[in-house]
């Protein structure tokens, strides 16, 4: 690294809340925050070019490190972008975007939680509808069905029949979805984990009353809590964020009783609705990490090339 101010790549689609906020808290602390898109690249295996280059800038030279925001639809793209970077030395955020391979799905991440126990609500993914629909019977109606991919409280749905289940089915292609037990809660939590390390606020969430989803674009009660209150909720989210490698997520918690259970664990959370319930400066933290994590990686590089 220079002598120079840190750079910081942040990698993520459109002019979004987020992009601001990254570069709102990168001014504030004397750190040059850009983002780009993967329409702004450009991939080159070229003889002497080889590398990913922004114009004619190779970014994994110019940059100290990577924030990942960004997959779909170019996952490929991502993937290759942040293991540039990592084969440099520079950091990534998430660096397990670098050293395991990449599943979008959430059955993947409900697998990879229970094998490491972190409790998660009982999740089954079939391909076959009367195999599904005998697992709706077991767990009991009303229960979930879920895309295995999506987000915002999209392809989520209670269903209260085998008939609306199957008719529900018929909307996806086989395999798309889970079948999950609904927690009969009257709200859920959001705790944000940076570094794998909660945050010291957290919030609760309560559905609309013709609702049972939450998500912070439905206008849900949102009340800002000190985690210092609930141990048993920094506990599941910082254990589940660890588990799936996931240095930034925002973990969402639903109880079954008083047993709390990891709904999912965004590997890439908004976070606008957090800092506005909270206070909290959830950018800052994340910019002030990348610049601890980079500043160690590249000392550790200064002593081995000493």
């Amino acid at each position: 690294m220079t002598q120079d101010k840190m750079k910081i790549l942040w990698f993520e689609t459109g002019d979004l809340y987020t992009v601001r906020r990254g570069k709102e808290v990168g001014e504030r602390l004397g750190v040059q925050v850009d983002s780009l898109d993967a329409y702004d690249l450009n991939f080159a295996a070229d003889g002497g070019s080889v590398g990913v280059f922004s114009g004619s800038r190779d970014l994994v030279s110019y940059y100290d490190a990577l924030i990942i925001r960004s997959f779909m639809p170019f996952i490929a793209e991502a993937l290759t972008l942040a293991r540039l970077f990592r084969m440099a030395g520079k950091t990534v955020v998430d660096e397990s975007t670098t050293s395991e391979g990449y599943a979008m799905s959430k059955m993947h991440d409900y697998v990879v939680l229970a094998a490491n126990g972190v409790d998660v609500p009982r999740t089954r993914q079939f391909y076959d509808p009367n195999q599904m629909a005998a697992f709706a019977e077991e767990i009991g109606y009303p229960c979930i069905i879920k895309g295995t991919t999506g987000s915002e409280g999209r392809h989520v749905h209670k269903v209260d029949s085998e008939r609306q289940l199957r008719k529900k089915l018929i909307q996806y292609k086989s395999g798309e979805v889970m079948v999950q037990e609904f927690l009969a809660a009257e709200q859920d939590y959001r705790v944000i984990t940076i570094g794998y390390k909660a945050l010291p606020v957290y919030v609760s969430r309560k559905p609309k009353s013709d609702d049972f989803r939450t998500n912070f674009e439905f206008n849900e009660e949102v009340i800002s809590h000190p985690l210092a209150e609930a141990p048993h909720l920094k506990d599941i989210a910082e254990r589940a964020a660890r588990a799936l490698g996931r240095e930034f997520s925002g973990v969402d918690i639903r109880c079954r009783g008083a047993k709390p259970l990891v709904l999912e664990a965004n590997r890439r959370p908004g976070f606008k609705g957090f800092e506005e319930a909270t206070g909290y400066d959830v950018a800052g933290a994340l910019i002030e990490y990348v610049m601890r994590k980079a500043g160690s990686q590249a000392e550790n590089i200064l002593k081995v090339n000493a």
